[in-house]
């Protein structure tokens, strides 16, 4: 797959319009992050980084821990701001100590699955879009620190404006359930949409499976 062609120079990617009101797509959907658009856990991978099993501890982390040996990349708890979220210091600090192309390889190669994972949902996504249908990303986790890991996607822009990246701090249900606070604020989101699908590994009863394949 050939490399995503870059914006013109002195050209800003713009992510920040989404489709609202009555011209919107009728169908919506509304995606989870974490081992749905990713293969790995991107939040629990990085908090047991910061953090120490003793806090967090996920199977995926093996992975990611093995790409940061072999790249010589020790990440250290950041020294965090009363106004920062630590997830956010720690993503921003990964970011500078692997460079920009670093640590988009990183996003594509262990958390989004390869070249050919991302261009199997690039070639969905695109489908879906021409058949009328927008989307969300609403995540249990960090927003700021989901849209950071869609920097590494240019090619998703169009799908994923930054308006539509979500996490529940935006969430005004008092639910206790996640996704049922999930599917709350996808209804507020488009509440004319005349079909509404929440995406999300933790729903799922059998094998988990890849959303481009099976939706």
């Amino acid at each position: 797959m050939a490399a995503p062609e870059a914006a013109p120079e002195g050209a800003s990617r713009d992510r920040s319009r989404s489709p609202r009101g009555s011209g919107a797509p009728d169908s919506f959907i509304g995606l989870d992050f974490d081992c749905t658009i990713t293969i790995r856990h991107y939040y629990k991978c990085i908090a047991e980084k910061l953090l120490g099993k003793q806090v967090f501890s996920h199977p995926h982390s093996a992975v990611f821990n093995a790409w940061l040996k072999r790249h010589r990349v020790n990440l250290e708890v950041p020294e965090v701001p009363d106004s920062d979220h630590w997830m956010v210091s720690g993503v921003e600090r990964l970011t500078k100590q692997l460079g920009e192309k670093k640590f988009k390889e990183m996003i594509r190669e262990v958390f989004l699955g390869g070249e050919e994972r991302i261009q199997e949902l690039t070639e969905w996504f695109t489908k879906k879009t021409n058949d009328g249908i927008s989307f969300a990303i609403i995540t249990a986790g960090v927003a700021s620190t989901v849209s950071m890991a869609l920097e590494a996607v240019p090619e998703w822009d169009r799908f994923f404006p930054t308006d539509l990246v979500l996490d529940l701090s935006g969430s005004r249900h008092q639910v206790l359930s996640v996704t049922g606070q999930k599917a709350l604020m996808l209804r507020d989101l488009r509440p004319t949409a005349t079909r509404l699908v929440l995406v999300d590994d933790s729903l799922s009863v059998g094998p988990r499976s890849k959303p481009g394949k099976h939706l």
